[in-house]
């Protein structure tokens, strides 16, 4: 007997069938019971933060001079709902509108658009203070500060580095480069330059099954390493169900509130699978815009199948490979440390394009994967070492050449959104 199974594909739907004895498991994050008022909640949070000054004390002791850190189109953190209670909070506490900048953390993404920015940020807010986005590819706005520990440059934003106050706002979920996003990932790579963002990359793709979904992870604490450096004074991150209600929110110290943050997040996207069947057809939702995003759907799916099992990726990618990023694709087929050691011979330019790379060369060590995505993407894909189809029938049927033995199938719903438990 067959059962009907319906899967994001972007924003619209696909539907298909499966033979219901081969399905295994459906993951899908868990939904927690949201915050009956989000207003209290936000306010609550900032009045109270974790190991951390209040926004007045801040104020008093730093200046007024205020930067906030946004994350940009890519994340679903409600902004717009947070932004006039803070711009409130911060007015009280004596800090003018003319004194406020919004600064769009876009790691080392394309800029928004002003239409973007103004759906982003509210347009009432777009409209009272300065909307920047990062600009992490001119150097004459960024500003080195030394390294880590460990030897990574330091270079983030001029803007934010020379602020009295910044406050970083983002959303908690699992993240393959992180462990799980926001916190400290708002600074890096939020509005870091490309070395520093391409170093920690680098070393995120050379330890890639070690990290999603542990926020106790080296890379995570060499970006909390480069916000205190820097200068981040709080953080304000929220925990939200899939369907966008939010759960929690937290405020206060750039790692302690993160962490509370995180214990909650855990409980909707940290799961375990029975088993690691033949095969694993996951949508990239909510991670779906280019091939980029998609790396990290694909790369949850190939963590959850059998060594060398086959996994089917639903990604329309609008937006095709990359914009900005040509090395992505362009760099093809290679394995993980030869494209580590292109690096460190200097013969890559774009080393967080490299980065992503290296990540794709690590699923391949781990799955056999298809990609079902719009047509004009599929030269993308196969530059990759991956396989295109324009559908699942046609996905289903590379898979049963690839094993016609296929005897047990996992289905990944959000794909951008889950983890294995640590």
């Amino acid at each position: 007997m067959n059962k009907v199974i319906k899967l994001h594909y972007g924003e619209d739907y696909i539907s298909f069938e499966l033979p219901e004895e081969k399905i295994s498991w459906i993951a899908s994050p868990n939904h927690l019971e949201p915050v009956a008022d989000l207003d209290e909640e936000v306010k609550k949070a900032i009045k109270n933060p974790v190991e951390c000054p209040t926004i007045p004390e801040l104020v008093k002791r730093y200046g007024k001079n205020t930067v906030i850190i946004v994350d940009d189109f890519t994340r679903v953190t409600p902004v717009s709902k947070i932004l006039p209670i803070l711009l409130s909070e911060l007015n009280e506490a004596g800090v003018q509108d003319a004194d406020i900048t919004i600064l769009i953390g876009l790691g080392t993404h394309r800029p928004m658009t002003e239409e973007e920015c103004r759906e982003k940020i509210g347009r009432e807010i777009y409209e009272r203070v300065k909307v920047v986005n990062h600009t992490w590819n001119d150097p004459d706005q960024l500003v080195y500060i030394g390294e880590t520990p460990s030897g990574i440059p330091i270079r983030v934003n001029k803007l934010y580095y020379e602020s009295d106050v910044s406050i970083a706002i983002g959303n908690i979920i699992p993240h393959i480069y992180a462990g799980y996003s926001a916190g400290a990932k708002l600074v890096q790579p939020g509005v870091s330059g490309p070395d520093t963002t391409a170093r920690t990359h680098l070393v995120a793709a050379k330890t890639i099954t070690e990290i999603l979904g542990n926020p106790e992870n080296i890379v995570r604490h060499e970006m909390e390493d480069i916000a205190k450096q820097t200068g981040l004074k709080m953080i304000i991150n929220t925990v939200m169900n899939t369907d966008g209600t939010v759960v929690k929110v937290v405020s206060g110290d750039v790692v302690k509130a993160h962490r509370e943050g995180v214990k909650i997040a855990e409980k909707i996207y940290a799961i375990d699978v029975p088993d690691q069947p033949d095969m694993v057809i996951c949508s990239s939702y909510p991670a779906y815009q280019d091939l980029w995003q998609s790396v990290k759907p694909m790369t949850v799916a190939s963590m959850m199948v059998k060594k060398q099992g086959i996994v089917i990726l639903l990604s329309p990618c609008p937006e095709g490979d990359c914009p900005g990023h040509p090395d992505f694709t362009g760099l093809g087929i290679k394995t993980v440390d030869e494209v580590f050691n292109m690096v460190n011979k200097g013969l890559i330019e774009d080393e967080v394009a490299a980065s992503v790379n290296m990540t794709v060369a690590a699923v391949r060590e781990m799955a056999k994967v298809i990609v079902v995505t719009e047509p004009q993407n599929g030269i993308y894909v196969e530059k990759l070492g991956l396989k295109f189809a324009c559908n699942v029938e046609e996905a289903l049927n590379i898979a049963n050449e690839l094993n016609p033995n296929i005897d047990s199938i996992g289905i990944i719903t959000h794909g951008a959104d889950l983890a294995k438990k640590f």
